[in-house]
């Protein structure tokens, strides 16, 4: 039994993105539980006397035992037919059909919304300075 991908060479970047998302949320995920072992101070003690093997502990085999089935499931959603076929009918949309805006265009409605947020902060700004007097005057 060989291992061939399904359609290869369609949708490299959409499900090279969705297994290197499971990648890294399975890593901070494995991080995350080694760290948190590790400050509650257990499974710090080497589980084999084999000094080649010191590295063996309880917090290092549950954070490997958090991150393979991440590493796991983004090859095997790289694969699936369902997944794989959604995701090249995205990046084939991305690809052909959206109409992306103009580089003038972009930025000119980039300095409207920064302009609307300045304006929005401060009206808060404003607002937040009003109550304080009005909160001040009421309780003094």
């Amino acid at each position: 039994m060989s291992f061939r991908l399904y359609k290869e060479g369609q949708g490299k970047w959409a499900r090279g993105a969705l297994s290197a998302t499971l990648f890294v949320v399975g890593l901070v995920a494995a991080i995350n539980t080694y760290e948190w072992l590790k400050g509650n101070d257990w499974g710090s003690e080497p589980l084999v006397q084999i000094s080649q093997l010191s590295f063996l502990n309880m917090q290092n085999i549950s954070a490997g035992l958090v991150f393979v089935p991440f590493l796991l499931a983004g090859i095997w959603y790289y694969n699936q037919h369902r997944v794989s076929d959604f995701l090249i009918e995205t990046e084939n949309e991305l690809e052909n059909k959206v109409t992306w805006p103009t580089r003038p265009e972009t930025t000119k409605n980039s300095f409207v919304v920064v302009v609307t947020c300045l304006v929005i902060m401060g009206w808060v700004w404003l607002a937040d300075k009003f109550f304080e007097q009005v909160i001040g005057f009421v309780y003094k």
